[in-house]
């Protein structure tokens, strides 16, 4: 807390030390308003980019409550679309306290309510878009586990909306997942034994004018089926596993949001 609360004061300070450097004068009253502005926009985006995480986490968690057990080797089970979202939203409401069926009543902000309302129909149109019944070809020939169903709701979210929606560890199956030199730093953070469970690393960024968030991830009972032991041997999709322990941190989502909408 002390950490993040550091970056967010450095980025109020720096904003108000560029003001000053202008030409136009701004009294210390105005300075004080606008300083406090800036930081409850920060804040306001921090509690949005973490909703944003738990939300896409929590349709992970959905698809891997409803996947067929690792001896149906073949077999594609996926959960319509109606349930996935009705599950989805008593997760979500569990996890974050938030009930989607209610956002107009929520404390939240307006860009803070449609992202998440952005988030609800992508995630549920990557669900339709997998069922079997479809008689389209499918979007490819991949299972939709839960980090195939994150990419694709992460990659539609991203391309909608400009806030970058991103799974990401130290050793990702798929190469479009690893960290850049930030999320790296987070995720060796998150690895660390000692790290308090699911809190949360965030900073502003001057340079990229954005609000940038780490959402630590930790194995479930369904994610050791593909990522636990026995360490090496093949999994599910052919990938081998990477011995991986109930609870351990399993990586993040990453959300960058823009200052400015």
């Amino acid at each position: 807390m002390t950490r993040r609360l550091g970056w967010i004061l450095t980025f109020v300070l720096v904003s108000t030390e560029l003001e000053w450097g202008g030409y136009d004068a701004v009294w210390p009253k105005d300075r004080l308003a606008q300083s406090s502005a800036e930081l409850q926009q920060i804040v306001d985006l921090e509690n949005t980019a973490r909703l944003l995480a738990i939300l896409l986490d929590s349709g992970r968690s959905v698809i891997n409550e409803n996947l067929p057990p690792p001896e149906s080797l073949g077999q594609t089970l996926i959960v319509p679309p109606d349930l996935f979202e009705r599950q989805l939203i008593e997760m979500f409401l569990s996890r974050s306290g938030t009930d989607l069926h209610d956002l107009d009543h929520a404390k939240l902000p307006a860009r803070g309510k449609r992202l998440l309302r952005e988030l609800i129909a992508v995630s549920k149109e990557v669900v339709v878009e997998a069922q079997p019944s479809r008689s389209r070809a499918p979007v490819d020939d991949k299972e939709l586990i839960p980090a195939v169903f994150g990419a694709r709701a992460a990659a539609r979210f991203s391309n909608r909306t400009g806030v970058r929606l991103k799974q990401t560890a130290l050793a990702p199956r798929n190469p479009a997942n690893a960290p850049d030199s930030s999320e790296r730093l987070a995720l060796e953070a998150f690895a660390d034994s000692n790290y308090p469970r699911e809190k949360v690393i965030s900073e502003v960024t001057v340079k990229s004018d954005s609000l940038r968030l780490m959402y630590p991830l930790y194995t479930t009972r369904h994610c050791l089926d593909c990522h636990g032991d026995p360490k090496g041997e093949r999994d599910r999709l052919g990938y081998p596993r990477e011995g991986l322990k109930l609870g351990q941190n399993a990586g993040a989502i990453s959300v960058m949001i823009p200052l400015k909408p």
